[in-house]
């Protein structure tokens, strides 16, 4: 046995060595699989172990215990033949419990385990199955199978597969542990993300900011909310920005068309039905009020449920439970309720085609959504949405929109179905277009195709429509920001990198760019539109190009055209009328 126990101790060493050189490899990154982690551990490891006689075993598996009492997870597998992951629960979960070994010489004649119908579902003869411990937590257990009648496991083979399920214990702690803060790290970056903006709401109008200031304030309570607006204004998309910043924002969001079901399929669409509860119910079915738990049920068209339905909508919201059709016993839930309409609730109130009571339980926290010719002024940022988001799917891409062009679309009145109605009608005139920006002529045959009155010529002084210039100040501070680039400024920086240096180089070279884009990328109609010289446009927009070329890398000009946000061959055409120093060859290998 020495000699074998020597053999024993020289795997051991080896597997040791060869899973601290694979740790060294290993890459933090965003996209980390714990899976494959394990099945490098185990696959490294089962590669050398050889059993008793120096059998290999014929399927071997780490089975990982979550610290919240989750059911058991397969984190690896490793088999001579195939991707088989099937275990015995039994086995292991007496391991788990126990946190000591369990040998199963012959699995089909241990009277422990006769009753277990995973060993004789699997064919199995003999099994071992060791807890991976760590600082006396049981993390998993190492299980591994033979299904070779004349090579049975031994009580030697127990201790030897304890010894190594010690060697991998570091590294499969160190695996979760990793996971567990990647996972933590992207929470906490999204909910980040969420809570600093309304995501898909686009409108910079006077309008949309009271809209955006109540949504974020309905997010953070926990009242019925009752949007109401036109057909393709974006009740849906406001019902789902409030639920992202809310605290059920990693629950279910369930969405109910009230309009387009009949009565009886949208009672059992919100509160589920029983089998045989009517003909083809065939199985029992959770309804959306069930599948929303913890989360947000979004009910479309509110205005359009029956009586009846608004009824038990009214016993719901008072109550907090259900009933599934077919069934005599409640359930409660705990669900936050959206309602969305494009009537006007309170004339149906009077007209009594809407229950009263209903009305003010739904009614707790309204907001309404102004149509297009309300919030003109948003036209043109929706407009520049939409071409970037359709616009690249064109060969060759459309990246942006004429004037002229520009002109005809903000003086319609979209009031057929609001944004929906002017998204299609641009992904339509991407579709049509001949060049790399939508023109006049392309939206012209656009109405054409669409069969819409064909607006006369619009002059380009018209592009935008009249807007009210607030009084006071034209620039909304973050105090919050601006400390925190306090904060991270070095007290031995120099000028220029001092705040004042660096906010007023970043505004007036964004302030530019912008003037610049609203006027084609012409410089001198940029100057006039800002009130400056052409000289002080062009030093400092020279200054703030600079300023981004160096901090990006002097061979990375594509990701400094992003974070300026101009066409990288308008970068290139600027980068020479402006004199900077940057090889056409640099350009290309960036």
């Amino acid at each position: 046995m020495a000699k074998l126990d020597y053999r024993r101790r020289a795997v051991l060493s080896r597997i040791h060595k060869t899973l601290d050189e694979f740790y060294l490899r290993q890459e933090v990154d965003w996209n980390y699989d714990i899976r494959k982690i394990l099945d490098a551990i185990l696959k490294s490891a089962m590669e050398e172990l050889e059993f008793g006689e120096g059998r290999s075993i014929d399927h071997a598996l780490i089975i990982i215990q979550r610290e919240s009492g989750e059911a058991l997870e397969v984190g690896a597998g490793w088999k001579v033949d195939g991707e088989d992951k099937a275990f015995s629960r039994t086995i292991v979960e007496e391991t788990l419990n126990s946190g000591k070994p369990v040998l199963c010489e012959n699995a089909r004649h241990d009277p422990r385990f006769e009753k277990a119908k995973s060993i004789q579902s699997l064919e199995i003869l003999s099994l071992l199955s060791v807890p991976i411990e760590s600082d006396t937590r049981v993390l998993g257990a190492l299980y591994v199978e033979r299904r070779d009648a004349t090579h049975l496991f031994t009580t030697e083979d127990r201790e030897f597969l304890g010894t190594f399920a010690v060697t991998i214990a570091p590294y499969v702690k160190t695996a979760l542990i990793h996971q567990k803060h990647v996972v933590e790290i992207q929470a906490l970056k999204e909910r980040t993300a969420k809570t600093a903006t309304l995501p898909d709401i686009i409108g910079e109008s006077a309008a949309m900011q009271k809209i955006t200031d109540l949504a974020r304030v309905a997010a953070g309570i926990e009242r019925t909310v009752l949007i109401t607006g036109e057909s393709g204004c974006g009740k849906e998309l406001l019902a789902r920005a409030i639920h992202a910043q809310s605290r059920r924002m990693d629950q279910p969001f369930i969405v109910v068309d009230c309009s387009a079901l009949s009565e009886s399929l949208l009672e059992s669409e919100l509160f589920g039905h029983v089998k045989g509860s009517f003909t083809g119910a065939v199985g029992d079915k959770s309804g959306a009020f069930e599948q929303a738990s913890g989360g947000t049920l979004f009910l479309d068209e509110i205005s359009d449920a029956s009586k009846s339905m608004q009824q038990q909508l009214r016993r719901v919201l008072q109550e907090g439970e259900i009933r599934r059709v077919g069934e005599s016993t409640h359930r409660k839930v705990d669900v936050r309720v959206v309602c969305a309409t494009n009537r006007d609730l309170e004339e149906e109130v009077d007209a009594g085609r809407f229950i009263h009571d209903l009305f003010h339980r739904i009614h707790q926290f309204p907001i309404r959504i102004p149509p297009l010719r309300e919030r003109k002024e948003d036209l043109p940022l929706l407009i520049d949405h939409f071409i970037a988001s359709a616009g690249v799917r064109k060969n060759p891409p459309v990246r942006g929109i004429e004037t002229e062009a520009l002109a005809q679309l903000v003086v319609r009145d979209w009031e057929a179905n609001n944004v929906r109605e002017l998204e299609n009608f641009v992904k339509l005139a991407i579709d049509l277009t001949e060049g790399d920006r939508l023109d006049a002529h392309a939206v012209r045959r656009t109405f054409e195709v669409r069969g819409d009155p064909i607006p006369i010529d619009i002059p380009a002084e018209a592009t935008m429509p009249p807007l009210e210039v607030p009084d006071g100040d034209s620039l909304v501070i973050d105090p919050g920001h601006v400390r925190s680039i306090f904060i991270a400024t070095d007290d031995k920086a120099p000028k220029e990198g001092k705040p004042y240096y660096r906010v007023q180089r970043e505004f007036s070279g964004k302030l530019i760019i912008e003037a610049l884009r609203f006027q084609d990328w012409k410089l001198r109609p940029a100057a006039r539109l800002l009130g400056i010289s052409p000289v002080k446009l062009r030093q400092d927009l020279k200054a703030w190009i600079e300023f981004a070329l160096l901090e990006g890398g002097a061979r990375n000009v594509s990701a400094v055209a992003s974070r300026l946000d101009i066409p990288l061959e308008t970068l290139s055409r600027k980068l020479a009328d402006l004199g900077i120093d940057f090889s056409t060859e640099e350009m290309g290998d960036a």
